[in-house]
């Protein structure tokens, strides 16, 4: 049976996005080109696969900053070259560590339609030439294959639309506006007195309420980066959703034609499956997820 590509929910197509190259059940290990294979010749529609720089300037599939969680190498990616990389194999499996020529050249063969996301994982300000290289190494895959890079950092998506601005961004607030999650320190540094994790000073006092401050807040940062899409985590939805504002809602009234994706949605969590309804009835267009098999699964029950 194919891969599913979406959810139907009360009239709308909603995308699954395949984080990391993930089904929820095939065998291969995340981020890799065997995983890569099967999610196209299975029918999956939207991938995503996480990028990092080595120390010679070549993108390669990793999320974090250092290589022993992902790989079975030790140290900072930066400090390694793309050919010790591609040596490295990737934790729990015998499947190497890749490149993203690697990914470019599997999906210029792929001959049919589908979306790859690129989860740019730099914080790192990235150099003219450095952002050039991400923009013309995705050249092409542009056609049949809707290429649209991910990040953080708007400062690095800056960078890419000064190089090529009909390249297809995504903007993930995070980290400006998220909601506290255990276990996770990080930017922003400081939980508000509104409960959130930002920094502005708007949150140092409760002086509206909640909504007004989210919408303030949200409206400011949709307007850092010209970009099509714009990626929530889930937490924070729940917690938005919680104070009375609709995040996905006021994107899509604020950027008409803009996509909102929530993630990470997974079978399984503690949340699940409260956290797939609360995305679909606030009205995203993706989710991002590495169980996408359950989750349709999941909806299907709950129709039966």
């Amino acid at each position: 049976m194919p891969l599913p590509t979406h959810l139907a929910y009360n009239g709308r197509t909603v995308l699954l996005k395949y984080h990391r190259l993930l089904s929820g059940i095939h065998p291969h290990a995340p981020n890799s080109v065997a995983a890569l294979r099967h999610l196209v010749e299975e029918g999956a529609a939207c991938l995503e696969v996480d990028i990092r720089l080595t120390a010679d300037g070549a993108y390669v599939l990793l999320h974090d900053e250092t290589l022993e969680r992902e790989t079975s190498g030790v140290g900072p990616v930066r400090e390694i070259t793309r050919e010790r990389f591609t040596a490295l194999r990737l934790r729990g499996s015998e499947e190497p560590a890749a490149a993203l020529d690697e990914i470019v050249a599997v999906l210029r063969g792929c001959g049919r339609e589908l979306k790859l996301q690129v989860d740019l994982a730099e914080r790192l300000p990235l150099s003219r030439e450095e952002a050039a290289r991400l923009a013309d190494g995705l050249a092409p895959l542009r056609e049949p294959v809707r290429v649209v890079v991910g990040c953080m950092a708007d400062w690095n998506l800056r960078a890419l639309r000064r190089v090529d601005p009909t390249l297809p961004l995504a903007f993930d607030i995070g980290q400006y506006l998220d909601a506290p999650v255990d276990g996770i320190v990080r930017l922003p540094l400081r939980t508000n007195a509104y409960g959130y994790l930002d920094d502005h000073p708007l949150g140092y006092r409760r002086l509206l309420a909640p909504a007004a401050y989210l919408e303030d807040r949200l409206e400011a940062l949709v307007n850092l980066v010209d970009a099509g899409e714009y990626h929530l985590r889930k937490d924070f939805l729940v917690r938005a959703l919680a104070d009375g504002f609709n995040p996905v809602a006021f994107i899509h009234g604020y950027k008409p034609g803009a996509q909102v994706d929530v993630w990470t949605v997974n079978a399984g969590a503690p949340d699940f499956p409260g956290a797939l309804f609360a995305a679909l009835d606030a009205g995203a267009d993706q989710i991002t997820t590495d169980t996408a098999v359950q989750l349709a699964e999941t909806l299907a029950r709950a129709r039966s």
